[in-house]
């Protein structure tokens, strides 16, 4: 439902547009109506709305001006001047503000105000079309960044899986702040990053104890672990097994 303002200082414009128009026909609906001009501004000021459909000749601020302190808040809509005075003048300042439509109150009747509405509704809905559209590709974008940045961590894991592996370096590889690498990895692979780090160690720590004869000293150089204390204490509160026990005894606990 796309939402409209009326603004027209004369009571009888407001009550035919609010009564004998079929708003909700065209998927509109009439959200307020003023015959202040300064009140309405200061309502469209602070809430949202699509379509404003204001008198051009009214006291305090007139359509145009109304208009043109709407742009200066930075706020879009599309705009539609009612106005008695058929003077090319309106005309040239209702197009300078990019008015979506002109309309002389002397033959504006029900049929004109439908009319207008379904063109309307035509350019609204292809705009919020786009809009989604567009929101989705950039979701899309954003999920595919950050797949490629957490392939492109665990590529760099994999191929200094020799050396001691921090988050904040990996994260300053990535060119990301650390605090938000950390969650990003966390959402998309349900791991956190240093225990990933520690997983991958530990699985090539016990390919290392099956497929080769190095000793548990040389595995947790080769590993990039500070010292052999720091390497088992790891690897028996992961695999609740020391690697030597392992390795010649206890293999079917792991």
């Amino acid at each position: 439902m796309y939402e409209v303002v009326l603004v027209d200082d004369d009571v009888i414009v407001i009550e035919f547009l609010k009564k004998v128009i079929p708003w909700q026909d065209y998927d509109f609906q009439v959200v307020a109506s003023f015959q202040d001009s300064n009140e309405a501004l200061t309502f469209m000021q602070e809430n949202p709305y699509d379509v404003l459909i204001t008198d051009i000749g009214m006291p305090k601020l007139n359509g145009i001006e109304l208009i043109d302190q709407l742009r200066k808040s930075n706020i879009t809509s599309y705009n539609v001047i009612l106005s008695c005075h058929d003077e090319f003048s309106f005309a040239q300042q209702a197009i300078k503000l990019e008015a979506y439509d002109y309309i002389l109150k002397e033959s504006m009747e029900e049929t004109t105000i439908m009319a207008l509405l379904e063109r309307l509704k035509t350019k609204l809905d292809q705009e919020r079309y786009t809009s989604n559209q567009h929101l989705k590709v950039t979701k899309f974008l954003e999920m595919t960044n950050k797949n490629e940045d957490v392939l492109k961590a665990q590529k760099y894991v994999q191929t200094h899986i020799g050396e001691k592996i921090t988050l904040t370096e990996v994260a300053a590889h990535l060119h990301l702040n650390s605090s938000y690498f950390s969650r990003m990895y966390k959402k998309e692979t349900g791991e956190g990053f240093v225990e990933y780090v520690t997983r991958v160690k530990m699985e090539k720590a016990i390919d290392l104890l099956d497929h080769s004869i190095k000793s548990v000293e040389q595995i947790a150089y080769e590993l990039g672990f500070e010292s052999k204390s720091y390497f088992l204490k790891t690897f028996k509160k992961y695999y609740n097994v020391s690697p030597k026990s392992y390795k010649y005894k206890d293999k079917k606990s792991v």
